[in-house]
């Protein structure tokens, strides 16, 4: 039997600003040659807000990118400081362990 080695992945989730998703998305291709990305919308409450908006609900951006485990940490903070998370009310991102994707490639259009 040939012996399979499982490259192992990490799954990046990422909640920014409506509308911060794909830039991100767009930038990881152009600049990290990644394309196993996803985004959706969703709302939540901020907490780090003026005191006026404070509670209020949002749309946002969930950007799901999964990666190399190799690569996970650079591309983490690649995301953290391009999505501008190190700012108050940036976003928020974490990655975590994953058991298994399917690998895909988009067309050339």
């Amino acid at each position: 039997m040939e012996n399979k080695t499982i490259k192992k992945e990490k799954r990046l989730t990422c909640f920014l600003p409506k509308g911060e998703g794909i830039k991100i998305v767009e930038m990881l291709h152009e600049e990290k040659n990644i394309d196993t990305t996803n985004v959706h919308s969703g709302r939540g409450l901020r907490t780090v807000a003026s005191v006026k908006d404070y509670g209020a609900w949002s749309e946002q951006d969930i950007l799901t990118v999964i990666v190399d485990e190799d690569r996970a940490n650079e591309i983490f903070e690649y995301i953290f400081f391009q999505g501008e998370l190190n700012k108050p009310g940036g976003g928020f991102i974490f990655q975590a362990d994953i058991q298994r994707s399917t690998p895909f490639c988009l067309p050339e259009i």
